[in-house]
């Protein structure tokens, strides 16, 4: 394409969003790769648990006991996303330098990302996880309900990395502490100086404009990494070369997380038209791994 136009650094900017605000998704198990998969296809996540402590006897078997547990959720790659734009000879000439799309881009990337979180946030409810453990106003969080939401965790048996994800209230109640937020007490500033919980009392800490209420007035939950699986996948270029103008797979190195970006031109209506593909599917796992907060009035 003869014009100033990127496609490798607008599709990059885009994913960059997508990455960002997926990072959650780190609260979950998950089986994401880069390997390319088509829709419908069967993804095992595995999960792992069940190990048992006894007493040491001397005997010829004591070193070849069966323990632990590996278990398995199949999920379904029958989540397809794709968030198009289309653009006329005319935009392009009328943009002096491609940085003028950079927000275009974060828009891209901020649309596909929301959309694959409230999808996947739709499986937090009461039905499939249990009664809310906490039904305190957003704005009233503070250290007493992270020290709850880590005890209902323990009691539920949760070990290994565990989680808490809130709405943006409840993030700017927890910035409000100052036993938080002060960097003698937690040995860094970058809650005061970057608005970053990181960890806080063993749990990862999230926060999440894109929480769906999904009828009970969610607010937040807490959670081991077995409560959902989720799986990605690149998703595979099925149309003939020659169609494509640009074709990028994006594929994050920490998180794994993958999408498919392409840009065709159409000649019967004289545009370019981009669109940006995520390929996807979750599931429940262990129900008992995941505690909902919900506000007082559920």
């Amino acid at each position: 394409m003869a014009t100033i136009f990127n496609d490798k650094l607008f599709g990059q900017r885009a994913f960059q969003q997508l990455v960002e605000i997926l990072t959650p998704l780190n609260a979950f198990s998950t089986d994401i790769s880069s390997e390319i998969r088509g829709q419908g296809d069967a993804i095992i996540v595995p999960l792992f648990g069940n190990t048992t402590t006894t007493t040491f006897t001397q005997s010829t078997t004591v070193y070849e006991q069966s323990g632990g547990l590996i278990s398995a959720i199949t999920v379904t790659l029958d989540k397809r996303k794709i968030t198009p734009i289309d653009l006329t000879l005319q935009q392009l000439a009328e943009s002096s330098s491609a940085a003028r799309f950079d927000q275009y881009a974060d828009q891209l990337g901020k649309s596909m990302s929301q959309a694959v979180l409230t999808d996947i946030w739709s499986l937090i409810t009461t039905t499939n996880f249990g009664s809310a453990v906490i039904t305190t106003a957003s704005a009233n969080y503070d250290r007493a309900e992270l020290i709850l939401a880590r005890q209902a965790l323990i009691s539920a048996g949760v070990r290994g990395n565990k989680s808490f994800v809130g709405n943006l209230n409840i993030e700017s109640a927890l910035l409000g502490d100052d036993k938080i937020t002060l960097a003698l007490n937690r040995g860094d500033n970058l809650a005061i100086k970057e608005g970053n919980l990181g960890r806080l009392l063993g749990m990862d800490i999230y926060s999440s404009d894109i929480l769906p209420s999904n009828s009970v007035s969610l607010v937040g939950f807490a959670c081991g990494q077995d409560a959902i699986a989720v799986a990605m996948r690149n998703l595979g270029d099925y149309l003939p070369a020659g169609d494509y103008e640009a074709v990028e797979q994006f594929v994050d190195n920490e998180t794994g997380i993958s999408a498919l970006y392409t840009r065709h031109w159409s000649r019967a209506q004289g545009k370019y038209f981009i669109n940006l593909h995520c390929l996807y599917g979750y599931a429940t796992a262990v129900t008992g791994a995941l505690k909902v907060f919900t506000t007082p009035t559920t």
